[in-house]
């Protein structure tokens, strides 16, 4: 059996709609701001098993151990889309698809990569995406995450994440062609209760029946409606950010943060020292 991948696909939302002088760029300011996120949680330096460019996006694999940063990556994330889009043009709002499973070292047509891009494809979640920025977040909207349940469940019941929680998702049923199967979604800046509050799409206006089987309640006995922080920048939670390229070293500090060196750090700064996201401060050792 071949060694299970942590599997991670972004795609731009809306890029078919950019204006023509931006299309060109948009491929390039997509990998340049996932790289410095995920450098930021200390895998910039470990290049993927497989990468496969998509036009405005990629499918990337990774070994699995970093399927816990790969998650802790989207809070950063948010942070750098939400700087760039307040400065820059053209904006970038992302689809992230994460799942883990089995993937031989050959490249080819496997099921776990299937798997993953129905995610990201899925009407359900473009939908939530669409009604999450028409009625929710705005123009502030950056990324909606979907984990398979596979992945979620993987990560979450060890408790292995040091950012992103278990309670900043919403279950959500994907059918797409083949597959059928619960994902768990996460819009930054939205609480998982107006995730699971979304009338289907092809529901009349008086129609209020959700999206969700488990109204309130994941699996486990997870409650969704817990009261967590739902600021519009880096999935509910105050961030300072300056944009660009991070080089230097990644730590966990005790209080679970990761700590970028700051003398080998340039032009990214997340959060205020006072919250569990990324920073720049010195390690304790200095």
């Amino acid at each position: 059996m071949p060694e299970h991948s942590a599997l991670l696909a972004v795609d731009v939302i809306g890029s078919g709609s950019s204006r023509p002088e931006h299309l060109g760029t948009i491929p390039d300011l997509v990998r340049d701001l996932t790289q410095a996120a995920l450098h930021a949680v200390g895998i910039d330096g470990d290049r993927p098993e497989d990468d496969q460019f998509t036009g405005d996006g990629f499918l990337r694999a990774y070994p699995s151990r970093f399927l816990p940063a790969l998650i802790d990556m989207i809070s950063v994330l948010d942070a750098l889309l939400a700087e760039h889009n307040r400065t820059t043009k053209p904006e970038i709002r992302l689809r992230v698809a994460v799942h883990l499973g089995p993937l031989p070292a050959r490249r080819g047509f496997y099921r776990p990569n299937i798997d993953l891009s129905r995610l990201l494809e899925a009407a359900a979640l473009k939908h939530v995406v669409d009604y999450c920025r028409e009625h929710i977040t705005g123009d502030t909207f950056t990324t909606a995450l979907i984990l398979s349940d596979n992945a979620y469940r993987t990560v979450f019941q060890g408790d292995y994440t040091r950012v992103i929680g278990r309670n900043e998702f919403a279950p959500l049923l994907i059918t797409n062609n083949e597959f059928d199967d619960r994902s768990w979604v996460r819009v930054a800046g939205v609480h998982p209760t107006q995730i699971s509050g979304i009338p289907p799409a092809t529901a009349p206006s008086w129609d209020s029946t959700p999206l969700f089987s488990d109204s309130g309640m994941s699996i486990e006995g997870v409650d969704t409606a817990q009261s967590v922080n739902t600021s519009s920048h880096a999935g509910g939670r105050s961030n300072e950010v300056q944009a660009g390229t991070v080089h230097g070293n990644v730590s966990q500090s005790d209080q679970g943060k990761y700590v970028v060196t700051a003398d080998h750090a340039q032009g990214v700064q997340i959060g205020d020292g006072n919250t569990q996201n990324v920073d720049f401060r010195r390690s304790p050792s200095e």
